[in-house]
């Protein structure tokens, strides 16, 4: 199928996505055997051990505290960064969500009057503080958007798992990649094109129950700039180039998300790292890439005497937090 083609089916059928709340049938591995069936090179405790689930717990001055599952989120360092969607945590923000924040400290326990956010990890329970975050309208701007909205805007937050003393977690391993992507604010990211060759992915999070999802797909969209994927639910391949990947003909295409994955780690069977997953509608997901906020939030430099926040894979080139103001 043409770019151009492409563009304009994903337009007229991916549009409405949504933030993953909404009902959607999920379609998750049965266990770790079936992960193995399906190719993965990880196993099922390595991604729950590096993923973390997200909750909300409200106040309320009849019933007491309410507690609920809002999203997910997975860890990139040692000590306790992990990614998650910016709308998952937006409230923990606050009054901070007109400006950005680079290299900061916004504790999820104090900002809300009346929210607290927690993050569950290996039978644990965590504060939240997001480190890095940018303007509330450059990451979201309603319930409902279009995938040119999605590619556009970078609905991400790096965050951080408090602890009283220094701690280890596990954690996934980035890979390095090659230029930075290209910085147009004036452009539109409506330049849709197939991925070839479809790439298999695996989605970790914890949906609306207590247990650690794995969902499956493949990711076969692209933008043009490399910072979003789309899992469409539709054929757009020849069958000549399915059989060339010996991918089976009439696949089901798509990735249905179910409730509270938003913020969830996008791997590869070889176990990469491919992005989050931020919204979905009808079987159709929206994930944003790893160099999309690798790109956003780290620098390559930094002073003399910073410690790295994120080193890359396999080329062990240190990462570092963007100071205040972004540079």
């Amino acid at each position: 199928m043409t770019t151009v083609l492409a563009r304009r089916f994903a337009i007229a059928v991916l549009t409405a996505m949504v933030f993953c709340s909404p009902a959607a049938a999920a379609s998750p591995l049965s266990d770790a055997k079936r992960l193995l069936a399906e190719g993965a090179r990880f196993t099922w405790d390595d991604a729950e051990s590096r993923s973390v689930k997200i909750v909300v717990q409200r106040r309320d001055q009849t019933s007491g505290s309410v507690r609920s599952s809002i999203g997910s989120g997975f860890l990139i360092s040692p000590d306790g960064l992990f990614i998650t969607a910016y709308h998952v945590v937006k409230y923990c923000l606050g009054n901070n969500q007109a400006q950005p924040g680079f290299s900061v400290a916004v504790d999820c326990s104090k900002e809300h009057p009346n929210i607290e956010y927690r993050a569950l990890n290996g039978g644990r329970e965590f504060e939240i503080e997001i480190v890095s975050y940018l303007r509330r309208e450059d990451s979201i701007r309603s319930e409902v958007q279009t995938p040119e909205e999605t590619a556009e805007l970078k609905d991400f937050v790096i965050a951080r798992l408090k602890t009283p003393t220094a701690g280890r977690f596990a954690y996934w391993q980035l890979n390095d990649f090659g230029k930075p992507l290209a910085v147009d604010n004036t452009a539109k990211h409506d330049d849709f094109k197939p991925l070839v060759p479809p790439k298999k992915v695996f989605v970790a999070a914890y949906a609306a129950g207590p247990d650690f999802t794995l969902a499956e797909g493949f990711l076969n969209l692209i933008d043009r700039d490399r910072r979003a994927y789309f899992a469409w639910n539709r054929d757009i391949y020849d069958p000549r180039v399915l059989q060339a990947y010996d991918i089976p003909p009439g696949i089901k295409w798509g990735i249905p998300v179910a409730n509270y994955m938003s913020g969830g780690a996008v791997i590869d069977p070889a176990g990469t790292v491919i992005g989050l997953v931020v919204n979905q509608s009808g079987g159709n997901a929206g994930v944003l890439s790893t160099e999309n906020f690798l790109d956003t939030f780290f620098s390559r430099t930094a002073a003399p005497g910073t410690p790295p926040a994120v080193v890359l894979t396999p080329t062990r080139a240190p990462l570092y937090l963007k100071a205040r103001g972004g540079l």
